[in-house]
């Protein structure tokens, strides 16, 4: 296994040279002897589950040692099953179909391959994880063509896969993002399929240089979760830095003179940390110099797949000015196929009760632990099958996160819907979500709304105005 440490040759040399003077000067006494070990091997603990024992380290889970001082992650970079299952798929087809039926707006999906997928040849021989690379290719591929039949606009990033050892690096050695090269490479596959869609041959167009700023230093994420299992530190990596600029006002892209004219720019990013974070890869900068066309970059560092989206479907930049083309950045470990997700995702699209009567509305106060919020009684009694409707809730404190909800059905049945956005997501305190639908569920008919709220969620005089109504897809 092949390993470079930045400064052993060095050390190496200096102490050859010192222990030759040392010697040449007292030949007659007894040479030292020194213990020199290797750095940095995996110690032994990152082998147990057990040690992942912080929600920081969970996500980390397992570590395996690469060649040449690569990490992965077994359980996100050496999957080897991509996409939604069938209800999953079938969620995200109606979402997809919402949002171009409702605001016009057509879905682009930028499914990121994993580590595994990009850098197989970075996995040693004996891997303690077995990955079979021509399986996960198999499965990412199939992948990418079922978001295609459920309607979405899906670049093909196979080509990316496995690149030749010439190319610099797609990912980091020890870190989960994209290089700036694996970002501009992926932009220019997806900046290719999307001029071919027909609403991006109307926007304005307009010209972009990218030029090299400077350097990044990444001391990555999994050689952080190293140090804190096996007490070691890796060194940093250098990359080159790149910057994006209008090539007509030399202002920066994301504050050129077509947005500060014209309004919100045509096409909006939603995505990670890839896209926006702590450091630039300058994806959304290359994507607007290979497209020549605005973006409006909405991505949230350590928001998940999902953050991004709520965040903006929420906003008043989407509810104002829902752009032509939404590009989807997604890490190619999510599987997208969490029901609530879509419970949620999908009425934002419309504004859930916004523009429409409540068929039950009550704004009350709200604490610690289970409140309830809503009742359909009290002699005027409304039938309404859970299929038909949906929940929009608004809290007085916007810094209210997360919220359980338990639903109550006319003849005993429960449905719980747990809600969650991350810290970094900035949202108004707003939550929605569509009762559940399907066979076994669409008569019932809604009897009642609790809310649980946590002690870290709850402000002095909190209220929630809590409305039921109809679904405006129905």
């Amino acid at each position: 296994m092949k390993q470079s440490y930045p400064g052993r040759a060095f050390r190496a040399v200096l102490l050859v040279v010192l222990l030759v003077g040392w010697a040449s000067s007292s030949s007659a006494v007894e040479l030292p002897e020194y213990d020199i070990q290797r750095c940095c091997d995996l110690c032994p603990l990152t082998a147990s589950p057990s040690s992942y024992d912080t929600s920081y380290l969970k996500n980390f889970k397992m570590l395996v040692q690469g060649e040449d001082g690569w990490l992965f992650r077994s359980e996100a970079e050496l999957v080897e099953q991509f996409g939604p299952d069938l209800e999953g798929l079938k969620h995200l087809k109606r979402f997809a179909r919402q949002l171009k039926e409702t605001t016009g707006t057509e879905l682009v999906m930028v499914f990121q391959p994993t580590k595994g997928l990009v850098h197989p040849d970075r996995l040693p021989d004996t891997s303690p994880v077995p990955f079979n690379w021509n399986l996960a290719r198999h499965s990412y591929g199939e992948a990418l063509d079922r978001f295609r039949q459920a309607g979405l606009v899906v670049p093909d990033l196979t080509p990316l896969l496995a690149e030749p050892p010439g190319e610099e690096a797609y990912y980091f050695k020890r870190d989960h993002h994209w290089t700036p090269y694996g970002a501009r490479r992926t932009a220019k596959v997806v900046a290719e399929r999307i001029k071919k869609m027909p609403a991006y041959q109307a926007l304005p167009k307009q010209d972009f240089v990218t030029r090299r700023s400077g350097l990044i230093r990444k001391d990555g994420s999994l050689q952080d979760a190293a140090r804190r299992i096996c007490g070691f530190a890796y060194g940093s990596q250098y990359v080159d830095e790149f910057r994006t600029e209008s090539a007509g006002t030399g202002e920066a892209g994301g504050a050129s003179a077509l947005f500060s004219d014209q309004g919100l720019p045509p096409i909006t990013l939603v995505g990670t940390s890839n896209s926006k974070g702590a450091q630039d890869y300058n994806f959304v900068g290359s994507l607007q110099e290979f497209l020549g066309a605005e973006i409006l970059n909405v991505a949230v560092a350590g928001g998940s797949y999902d953050g991004s989206m709520f965040e903006y479907l929420l906003s008043d930049n989407f509810r104002q000015s829902p752009p032509k083309i939404l590009i989807w950045e997604v890490p190619g470990y999510h599987t997208l196929d969490s029901s609530e997700f879509y419970r949620q995702v999908t009425p934002m699209i419309s504004g859930a009760c916004e523009g429409t009567k409540p068929v039950l509305q009550n704004t009350t106060a709200v604490g610690v632990g289970v409140n309830e919020v809503l009742y359909n009684g009290g002699g005027q009694f409304r039938e309404m099958p859970s299929s038909e409707y949906v929940v929009d809730l608004q809290f007085s404190d916007p810094a209210v996160k997360e919220v359980d909800a338990f639903v109550w059905f006319v003849f005993g049945r429960k449905d719980r819907v747990d809600m969650e956005y991350g810290d970094r997501v900035e949202t108004p305190g707003r939550f929605v979500f569509e009762l559940p639908e399907g066979p076994e569920w669409n008569d019932e008919l809604f009897m009642s709304l609790d809310l649980e709220l946590k002690p870290e969620q709850v402000s002095e005089g909190l209220t929630v105005t809590a409305k039921i109504c109809q679904r405006q897809d129905v």
